[in-house]
């Protein structure tokens, strides 16, 4: 049980205010006729109940928020079960028709030649990036090749060059010679 003296007892505070402030402070008591003890007290209280007043508005709004996430997440799984229910029950006749237009797309996907991708070989003609440009030079013979490096056959003699600075152009045919 509560003891009727706590609620009685008062507490000694000392405030420094501004001349400004205390100046608003002894207008407002000539006004309203309350002391300036009054007047602080009921400043405090107005601030202290708008607080609480913010705390419960707070928690207002997070239930709120709570609830419409909770609706909002239900109505997307309803949303989501609809359509999935409506894609069921397509007739047999639209699955025919994506079927066909899937082995028509297969069929043309066979028709293209795959690329296919070998290590560079002794004989293949390549092109060689120019130094610090976006060209090419000349079409030459690669003559070595380790396994990051290629040497090619040059007007100068045997050049070596890293394998990515090279782009594939043909590969070694055999000639009916």
């Amino acid at each position: 049980m509560e003891r009727p003296e706590s609620q009685s007892v008062n507490h000694l505070l000392t405030v420094e205010l501004s001349s400004q402030l205390y100046a608003s402070l002894l207008e407002k008591v000539k006004i309203t006729g309350k002391t300036e003890t009054e007047l602080v007290i009921q400043g405090l209280q107005q601030v202290l109940d708008e607080t609480c007043a913010q705390k419960v508005e707070k928690d207002r709004f997070i239930a709120l928020e709570t609830d419409l996430e909770a609706k909002l997440k239900q109505y997307v799984e309803t949303l989501i079960k609809d359509r999935v229910a409506e894609l069921g029950m397509q007739s047999p006749k639209n699955n025919l028709d994506s079927n066909l237009e899937a082995s028509d797309r297969k069929s043309f996907e066979r028709v293209l030649p795959l690329p296919t991708i070998r290590s560079l070989q002794v004989g293949d003609r390549v092109l060689i990036l120019e130094p610090e440009s976006p060209y090419y030079m000349a079409k030459l013979l690669v003559v070595k090749t380790s396994l990051i490096r290629a040497t090619v056959e040059t007007d100068t003699g045997e050049q070596t060059f890293l394998k990515r600075d090279l782009r594939f152009v043909e590969g070694k045919t055999l000639s009916p010679d």
